[in-house]
């Protein structure tokens, strides 16, 4: 095997255990975010679900906005084409598809934010035990928990 050849394989595996290296890393910030939730007393599916739900309007807004600016910047190339490729009235044509997809894509991710905001007012979630009786007497606070008899 030639050195160029070892240099570029290095390479990659380094790179590869950057990534990989991101990639526990991430999860670990996860994971202690969530016991730090969790003892303060927190619900993290709730959480993330407020997060997610934000998150796909974010992405869906800015998918849109980058839709809306390909359309924009694309529009001037209907004029200045030959008359035989663009006889439509308003000069629309497939040149203006690398922005209309994701423009569409956008409109349904932020539709789909408002439709879910809706509809989770009227469905619970069964795993939800806030307004499970029973289940919040059984709960002990952290604190409470470790001055107790058993600590």
């Amino acid at each position: 095997m030639s050195f160029n050849a070892i240099v570029i394989l290095i390479g990659w595996l380094i790179a590869l255990a950057i990534f990989l290296g991101f990639i526990i890393l991430l999860r670990y910030i996860q994971h202690r975010e969530r016991m730090a939730m969790i003892s303060r007393g927190l619900h993290p599916s709730e959480t993330r679900r407020r997060r997610r739900n934000r998150g796909i309007l974010r992405a869906g807004l800015i998918t849109m906005m980058v839709g809306l600016t390909l359309l924009i910047g694309l529009y001037p190339i209907g004029f200045l084409l030959p008359p035989n490729l663009a006889s439509t009235p308003i000069h629309i044509g497939p040149w203006l598809l690398p922005g209309l997809i994701p423009f569409g894509v956008g409109l349904a991710l932020t539709g789909s934010y408002y439709l879910e905001q809706n509809s989770q007012g009227d469905i619970e979630d069964p795993k939800d035990t806030r307004h499970n009786k029973k289940d919040d007497t059984n709960i002990i606070p952290l604190k409470e928990r470790r001055e107790g008899p058993h600590a």
